[in-house]
């Protein structure tokens, strides 16, 4: 065991002072050390030398030599004198433990790719799904967030870029070996997070693990008692939305757009009434939709309690935690209920177990017309000079029937609860100190019980002959009823052996163990409308005309055998084996089993002899590599899982009934063709890295090159239509990505004040390598062999036309083109060459909506019991597109939506230099077909996280009988920088269709230990 040394004290008369030289164990002299007289504020550090001079301020009492990565050393004194003192590591960092697959391993020792966070950092971010906590706290771990509308505000996660077409690109998820939700569970419940993000770390979870995996280790019990209440309160707001421009604005714009356009002007006589004695909310309207529509409610609070205890024989940990989270529309609204008991028993000095128990409930709320980004949508289209809500109260009919607000209020409402239940139980059994056995399993058993209730509201016209308000329709014409319930079932069973043994210098851990999965699901859909009784919304009131009810079951199973080998020599030279053998259901048998193996090795070469010359500047330093293989199975059509893609399976339906013996007769119809000889696709992952601690560790660096390919992808390839069925999925695809990944961190400590910096920064390249020879355009979008997956594909833009002469001399398009449209490049015809003709041969790719070079800097303090924490997060090449209502003035032509301030910067012969084209009437396309125009760059810097906090001094609590007591101030997305569209959130992919926006939050919390 490594301890302090120090030279005897030697008393002299020095003036008064201490004095000394501070040294490492190695012999090199510690610069920086501090110095301190336990008890008070009497203190030093050492110059570059090691040397120290301390006026004593009393006779006697202890001098602490401190110093970031070594052991503290506490010394006497009588008098002034000398001290010479020699500092060693602190061997808790040589000794510490990262979770892996099914075990842990020493930090120093892995040679595979592992990003560890500590649970602390979490709570740091109060946000309601913990997925966006972990946004920016691991290179190559890319989380975006496409909404912030409670219950489906969770961040999309992909490691390392995206791993497939059709089959999954979500991580496997585990919370303590069980898979589960991420956004289940409460932050202040999680002791660490690793993040395995190659073959060599993620091998043994096999099939499972194509696009990394999430291990989460939950808190446990300890000895003793102790109790902490963690709770903050949050006001949310958008991060940004676009303003739109009032009633007046809008008929003379959209008069503009109709004379563009060649039709005669439509508001002539409500222009002259609104310049004449303005908006009455009656017949002439200046509607407010983000104020009738916003409720500004925003609301968020959370609630954990947590109990730890026990003895030596068992432990036991409990742990309450409430969500309450409304959002910004009436209606809207999203609670979970998280309940955790976890229990270690050793039942002998051999034999102990282990059993969890895991209760959850999430309630969503939303109105029952439309969802909340449809809402928001409206909200952001609808001009001001529809009618909203009058005075009284009443109901506007909005634009179309259609009013966002009433839709938000009186529309009914859409409820999903979903309960879960886990119970996991394991069993350790060690015969021999090198042996362990374990045996452990899972259920997690979960149901889903939706009711979507689409109510009517009453829509008023005014009568103004009558200076009264009419009753003109409810809306829709029938309300309707639909309940649906699902029931899931997933089970695991694993039983594992680990043998550990070391011979001299050779270190082995040779571990190996067989699971088997299976998971089922169940589903029950029904429908009634015309309820007779609105308030007591439920099927026995509805209509049996036309009521519909569906129904099924779907299962599958894995079964898998694992293993894995480590070796090392002196902790120098690193070795590692992993290999996992599954065989799945979704497969027919000759492609049911696939074997998934990994290599990867490392050294320490801060380990060698030759390296004592610099170990006083880089401690530390490992280089290591690997490569393996990992699979995919998880199939997805249309959204949802596809169980048996290999099968000719049969579906039931109203559109498949038919008619005999008059009586309608259920039918049955083969609607999708099968493939019997799929198989798995296969991620082939090589990774290059290197870790190093610099400056007695108060500097890390972790250094990762890695290159993905992904083989034998699962298309959903095109078959002709008169086969009537559709299509198969077929191993036709491969794609490649390539990266690389740094984190830099720092801490430090002078005196009593604590500092540490984090920077990570990333990137990951997307080429799709085989297509299967046609490119796939969905939209905006495109798959299409050498470019990045579902890239923005469309016409290069080149300004936009000045003068009749430039239209007529330009390749053709459209043939009401005009000044003030854009200009299209023409790149390409039917023989590859320029045909001045702009059509579809001159579409190309555009760019990508995949981040690049994601960066994050974490910078933390602590000053005696001040604490600031400060967190930026940010993207450096990024596209977006902006379509429908994001781009274009009066969106849809028989819609007439409005127009945003921003847009009022168009072309007009007295503004040449517009940021957009000519107002039309939505007559005219050429202005708004997918084009580089509506492409801009989205990267951006934001202030993610920003928090002050004060710990109370322990005199102070005391008194009044805790341990600790913490108040803080937080604000989550409080600034951003980007040149994207204005009022649009960069992060937010494609916003111009129904988007519900981020939001910012500003939080107070209090964390209490009793």
């Amino acid at each position: 065991m490594l301890i302090a040394m120090c030279q005897p004290y030697r008393a002299a008369a020095q003036n008064g002072d201490l004095r000394g030289k501070v040294t490492e164990s190695t012999g090199g002299t510690l610069p920086g050390v501090t110095v301190l007289i336990k008890g008070s504020s009497t203190g030093t550090t050492t110059d570059a030398e090691g040397n120290y001079k301390l006026a004593l301020s009393q006779p006697s009492g202890t001098v602490v030599f401190s110093f970031m990565g070594m052991i503290s050393q506490d010394i006497n004194f009588t008098g002034p004198g000398e001290v010479n003192v020699s500092l060693v590591s602190d061997s808790k960092t040589l000794n510490e433990l990262v979770v892996v697959g099914y075990g842990t391993q020493k930090k120093v020792n892995l040679t595979g790719a592992v990003s560890v966070i500590d649970g602390e950092r979490l709570t740091n971010r109060q946000v309601a799904s913990t997925s966006l906590a972990l946004q920016g706290a691991a290179p190559g771990v890319t989380i975006t967030q496409q909404s912030g509308v409670p219950g489906g505000d969770a961040g999309t996660i992909r490691i390392r870029g995206i791993g497939s077409i059709n089959a999954g690109q979500n991580p496997l998820v585990l919370i303590d070996n069980v898979e589960m939700s991420l956004d289940a569970i409460d932050p202040n419940n999680i002791e660490s997070i690793s993040v395995l993000k190659d073959a060599a770390a993620a091998a043994v979870y096999g099939s499972r693990a194509a696009n990394g995996v999430i291990l989460i280790t939950t808190k446990r019990g300890a000895s003793g008692i102790n109790v902490s209440y963690n709770a903050y309160v949050s006001d949310q707001s958008p991060t940004d939305l676009p303003d739109k421009v009032n009633a007046l604005e809008h008929m003379k714009y959209w008069d503009i757009a109709q004379a563009n356009s060649g039709l005669p002007a439509a508001f002539t006589q409500q222009i002259a009434a609104y310049e004449a004695s303005g908006p009455n909310n009656y017949t002439i309207f200046n509607t407010d939709w983000k104020k009738l529509v916003l409720t500004g409610s925003g609301l968020m609070h959370n609630h954990n309690l947590n109990v730890s205890g026990g003895t030596d024989r068992i432990k036991i940990y409990a742990s309450g935690s409430f969500l309450d989270q409304n959002g910004l529309t009436a209606n809207t609204n999203y609670k979970r209920t998280d309940l955790r008991f976890n229990t270690d028993v050793a039942l002998t000095k051999k034999l102990s177990a282990s059993m969890d128990l895991v209760l959850n409930k999430s309630d969503r709320l939303w109105p029952g017309q439309s969802t909340p980004q449809s809402i928001i949508r409206q909200m952001l289209g609808f001009p001001a000079t529809a009618p909203g809500r009058y005075d009284g109260g009443e109901w506007g009919e909005g634009w179309s029937n259609a009013n966002p607000a009433a839709q938000a209020e009186d529309g009914g409402f859409s409820r999903g609860i979903t309960n879960s239940r886990i119970i996991k139980g394991t069993v350790t059994y060690k015969p021999i100190e090198a042996l362990e056995l374990l045996a452990t399993y899972s259920s997690n058993f979960y149901t889903t019980h939706s009711r979507n209730f689409t109510d009517q509201y009453k829509i008023y016209v005014a009568d103004a002959a009558n200076n009264t308000l009419l009753l003109a329709r409810p809306w829709p014409a029938l309300n309707s009823l639909s309940d649906n319930t699902s029931e899931n079932t997933q089970n695991l069973f694993r039983i594992q052996a680990t043998f550990t043994k070391t011979l001299g210098k050779h270190n082995f851990t040779a571990l190996g163990g067989f699971t088997t999965e299976d998971f089922e699901t169940s589903n029950v859909n029904t429908y009634r409308q015309n309820l007779l009784s609105p308030d007591r919304p439920y099927l026995d009131s509805g209509d049996p005309l036309g009521q519909t009810i569906s129904g099924g079951i779907s299962k599958y199973s894995i079964v898998s055998a694992y293993g894995r080998l480590n070796y090392n020599y002196n902790e120098k030279y690193l070795l590692e084996v992993n290999g996992r053998m599954d065989a799945s259901s979704r497969f027919r048998q000759d492609n049911w089993w696939k074997l998934f193996p990994s290599v990867s090795a490392g050294w320490r070469m801060s380990q060698e002899g030759f390296w004592s010359g610099i170990s006083h500047i880089i401690n530390d330093a490992k280089i290591r590599a690997s490569y393996g293989t990992l699979g995919n199975q998880n199939l997805i059509r249309s959204g949802s899982s596809d169980y048996y893609p290999t099968y000719s399976t049969f579906y039931s339906g109203t559109a498949y009934n038919y008619y005999f013996n008059n009586v309608v007769n259920a039918g049955y119809a083969l609607t999708t063709a099968a493939n019997p000889n799929i198989k798995w696709e296969t991620s082939k992952i090589l990774d290059i890295g290197g870790d190093f601690g610099l400056l007695r560790n108060r500097m890390t660096i972790t250094v990762d090159y890695f290159r993905r390919d992904i083989t034998d992808i699962l298309q959903l390839v095109p078959i002709p239509s008169y086969v009537g069925l559709a299509s198969p999925f077929v191993n036709v695809g491969s794609m490649r990505n390539t990266g690389w990944e740094l984190g830099i961190g720092w801490k430090d400590k002078i005196k009593d004040f604590n500092y540490q910096a984090q920077f990570n920064i990333s990137d990951v390249k997307n080429k799709v390598l085989k297509n299967g020879g046609t490119p796939i355009i969905n939209g905006a979008n495109i798959q299409q062999e050498g470019y990045a997956l579902d890239s923005y594909y469309g016409y290069i833009a080149d300004g936009l036309f000045q003068t009749p002469e430039e239209v007529k001399n330009a390749p053709f398009h459209y043939g009401n083109t005009a000044p003030g449209d854009i200009r299209y490049r023409d790149i390409s015809g039917p023989d590859g060459i320029p045909d001045n003709k702009i059509d579809s041969y001159d579409r190309t790719i555009l760019g990508n909506y995949f981040p690049r070079y994601e960066y994050s800097f974490n910078l933390a303090a602590q000053y005696k019991g001040f604490d600031v924490t400060a967190f930026f997060q940010g993207v450096g090449k990024k596209d977006n597109y902006l379509a429908g209502t994001g781009s274009q003035p009066f969106y849809s032509a028989n819609f007439q939506g409005s127009m945003y301030e921003h847009q009022k910067d168009f072309w007009t012969p007295e503004n040449m230099n517009a940021a957009y084209p000519r107002l039309t009437a939505n007559a005219i396309p050429n202005n708004y077909v997918t084009s580089s125009y509506w492409v801009r760059s989205a990267s951006y810097l934001r202030v993610k996280n920003l928090v002050v906090g004060y710990t109370l001094p322990k005199t102070v609590s005391g008194k009044i009988k805790i341990k600790s007591a913490r108040i803080y101030l937080s604000g989550q997305n409080l600034v951003t920088w980007s040149k994207f569209f204005p009022g649009f959130d960069p992060e937010q992919r494609d916003t111009g269709g129904e988007f519900y926006p981020i939001m910012k939050t500003y939080t107070v919390g209090i964390n209490i230990n009793l």
